[in-house]
Order: C-alpha cells, then structure tokens, then sequence
C-alpha cells in the first residue's frame, strides 16, 4: 500500500507549508525529522510528541501548532502501522483546524485528505467515501476542479471505487484526472503512470478490451523507457494485461509482455 502512504506524506506536505511552525518548537521538530529520515518512526513519534507536550502547555491545546504537529505524529503513526494512533491524531488535529479557520478553510481539506486514505488504507470504504467527498468539495472550492491537487484527491477517490467493483465511476473520474495531472506533471511521471493503469483495469473488468489495451501498451511503453517507475502496482497491473490477452487468445502477446518484465525486474 506504499501509494496509501505517499497520497498521506503529501498531504502533510501541504499542511505545513500553509503555517509556519514556531521556533520555539525547532529542536523537537528537527530531530523528529531526522529520525524519519532514517525510518526510525517510534523516536519520530516521541520528539514529535515532546513538541505537541509544549505547545499544548505554553501555546494552549487548541493552538494551529499543534495541529501541525498532529498531522506528523499521525504519519508517522501510519508509517508504525499503528492505524488507530493515526486516526486520533488526525482527527484531534482536524477538530484544532476547524475551530481556528473554519469548516472550509484549504488546510481543513488537506487534513480530511490524510484521514480519508488511512480510513481507506483501513478497508473501511463506507465510511472513507464521505470523507473524501468533503475534501474534495473543500479543494474545489479553494483550488478549482481542474487543479493538481484536487486530481490528485480524485484519483485515490477512483482507487476507492475500483475496490468496490464501482467501474464506472472511477473511469468517469480517472478520464478526467488524467488531462490535468499529465499537464502538470508531463506524460511520463510515475503518478500519471499509475492512474493510467487504473483507468486501464476498469475499462478491463468492464470488458472494454481495446480502450483498456491502449492504456496498457502506454504504460509499458513508459516502464520500458524508465524501469525503475515499474513498481509492485504497475507489475500487477500489466501482469492483469497479459490475463486479458489469453482471454482475447492473444497468448503470443501475452507471452512477449511477461518476457519483458522479467528484463525489467531487479536481479
């Protein structure tokens, strides 16, 4: 679920760049990053825990600080596996959000945005769905519907709906997605691969074989040209390609394509 966990430190991305952090916080902060750096997530908790400690005591519980830091301490919690750690982080830091901006202010979507992946992440697609949809209006609103970040949002909405076997609404997602991540992030970027392969397996369970098996051949032509964007999700992807050929008695195709992800992979 590595696209669950980079779609989350993105998001915490932006919610940091929208408020400066105080220097008084700088020293807990700064090792907290450190330790994430090297992967060592539960020393990341902690000193990120010891920065949320003195907001709270000198700046006050409810202090914008603090939900910063939340938001960190709710990644590196995802990042521990520790998913119930994470949501109440989340949430405690979108409840600080709320009060201090307002309902619709682009830092409360932002934070919904992490919240809805990991209840995703979850398997629990109920109840991501509407926390999605709120984010998503939300980043509309404040960015416009053509913006990177509201695709970006859209696209994990379409991972939500292949999940549930809701074909067609993702594809009428991800058809709209695609134009605007490839204009802000050219034809070849690992994002736009990625979503170029999930409108290609809807339109596959869908039985739409040609429009799919374009896709497909563009996905693998850009994975030709840049091995290292062939990742566990697009392997699975076009794997599911080659399932889709014998299907047509297309094996000889089939065949070829497995051949070239074995050149592909790593020795």
């Amino acid at each position: 679920m590595r696209w669950f966990l980079a779609g989350i430190l993105s998001a915490v991305a932006w919610a940091l760049g929208a408020q400066p952090q105080p220097a008084v916080f700088e020293r807990y902060i700064n090792q907290a990053t450190q330790y994430e750096k090297q992967g060592r997530y539960a020393e990341a908790e902690k000193s990120y825990r010891s920065a949320l400690e003195d907001i709270d005591r000198k700046l006050g519980p409810e202090h914008i600080a603090g939900a910063q830091i939340l938001v960190n301490i709710g990644t590196v919690c995802a990042l521990r596996h520790d998913d119930s750690g994470a949501k109440a982080a989340f949430e405690r830091s979108l409840a600080i959000t709320e009060k201090a901006f307002g309902r619709e202010h682009l830092q409360v979507g932002f934070t919904l945005v992490t919240i809805a992946m990991l209840t995703h992440k979850q398997g629990h697609y109920a109840a991501a769905e509407p926390l999605y949809r709120r984010a998503l209006t939300i980043l509309e609103k404040n960015l416009g519907p053509v913006h990177e970040r509201t695709a970006l949002l859209e696209a994990s909405m379409a991972k939500l709906y292949l999940v549930q076997g809701r074909n067609s609404e993702a594809e009428v997602l991800l058809e709209k997605v695609i134009p605007v991540l490839e204009n802000a992030r050219g034809s070849d970027s690992p994002t736009l691969i990625v979503t170029l392969a999930d409108l290609a397996e809807g339109y596959r369970r869908d039985g739409r074989y040609a429009k799919a098996g374009q896709l497909y051949n563009r996905v693998l032509a850009t994975v030709k040209e840049q091995p290292k964007a062939l990742n566990d999700e697009i392997q699975l992807s076009l794997r599911a390609y080659t399932r889709m050929l014998r299907k047509m008695k297309r094996k000889a195709e089939a065949r070829e394509i497995e051949e070239q992800l074995k050149t592909m992979l790593p020795k």
